[in-house]
């Protein structure tokens, strides 16, 4: 592939002058850059593969990529990509210096709809930017961009503080205490960090979950359900009230925890096998936890008069309503029903018989 400089210079194209750029490198240097980084239709290879089908080590694919990259990054700067690369410093400095490849994909769709097919390209013209590098993905964290002054030994830091953090509290935290807190640690070593760069950190963590509700630990089920006895549980405690089956079942498909569908059967079938849910009306369950009593409207009639002795149509009403959810009359018929085991008394209370 040749290099014209004519087409360098004025070409404005980042996925064209990209291809143009590619021509600079030797053969091997190509065939690395495009295997890495899934230009023209390739799967992205990790070093090892690429490595394998050229016959050497891991590390001298590591070296034969950096050396591509500097001389890809020393013609960038001779080229319109300048554009691009200052909006992507702009991109950065807004998120703390990092973001995830996933939101990176998500603004150079916006940036470049009619080159949405050749995202692999225009991430390459990005890490031209010799002040950035790619990383992929690792065991705990996410591909990303970010500056090469800051280190990804800092990034784990940050991280595993937030970690620390969270294991000691066992609760959901708000961003700003974890940041806050974070910020303080590193200022007693006399550096300075960013919150937006601490949030940026905590996103590329697979082990950290950053939301709406603030921060936690992934592995927490009560955070992140995973089965479906969990995301029942789950909606039950954010709504905090008694629902029936077929709204927890519309509420767990809104949430969209996961891809795994969700039948009204199948949340019925985990309502009525699990004692920690308790049926207390048509289709309607509630947490035990929350004092609901199972049984028939009689039953919680006969075992709350029986603890508590003869009680007013009012009270016995209002103990019953937090045990079940029933309409009032309900309690009423049950109470003067000749089949049922209970009597007025003469001063307008009720007694079991």
């Amino acid at each position: 592939m040749n290099t014209n400089p004519t087409d360098l210079t004025q070409s404005d194209c980042p996925v064209k002058l990209t291809g143009i750029l590619l021509g600079i490198l030797t053969e091997k240097e190509q065939k690395v850059i495009i295997k890495r980084y899934g230009i023209h239709g390739e799967e992205r290879h990790t070093l090892a593969a690429i490595g394998e089908e050229l016959g050497v080590t891991r590390e001298r694919v590591r070296q034969i990529e950096n050396y591509a990259l500097k001389k890809l990054s020393r013609s960038a700067t001779k080229t319109k990509l300048v554009e691009l690369h200052s909006w992507l410093d702009e991109l950065l400095d807004s998120n703390g210096g990092i973001i995830s490849e996933i939101s990176l994909n998500r603004s150079l769709i916006y940036k470049y709809p009619e080159l949405k097919g050749q995202l692999p390209a225009l991430k390459l013209a990005c890490i031209m930017k010799e002040s950035i590098l790619w990383e992929h993905n690792k065991v705990d964290y996410i591909s990303h961009f970010r500056y090469k002054s800051i280190s990804f030994s800092v990034v784990k830091e940050i991280t595993n503080k937030a970690i620390k953090l969270l294991k000691k509290s066992s609760r959901v935290l708000k961003e700003e205490e974890v940041f806050s807190a974070i910020q303080k640690e590193f200022r007693e070593t006399d550096i300075n960090i960013k919150k937006a760069t601490i949030r940026a950190c905590l996103v590329l963590d697979r082990r950290v979950t950053i939301n709406e509700d603030g921060v936690s630990l992934t592995e927490w089920r009560h955070v992140n359900p995973k089965t479906l006895f969990d995301k029942i549980l789950y909606v039950l405690n954010e709504i905090e009230e008694p629902m029936h089956f077929r709204e927890i079942g519309e509420m767990i498909k809104k949430r969209k925890f996961d891809k795994k569908p969700v039948s009204v059967q199948a949340v019925h079938n985990e309502l009525i096998n699990n004692p920690i849910f308790v049926l207390i009306g048509r289709g309607i369950y509630a947490l035990k936890t929350w004092g609901y009593k199972e049984g028939t409207v009689s039953e919680v009639l006969s075992s709350i008069l029986e603890k508590k002795g003869p009680m007013s149509l009012e009270e016995v009403t209002r103990q019953v309503l937090q045990r079940r959810k029933v309409k009032p009359i309900t309690v009423q018929i049950n109470l003067n029903s000749k089949k049922n085991k209970f009597r007025r008394l003469k001063d307008g209370n009720y007694e079991v018989i």
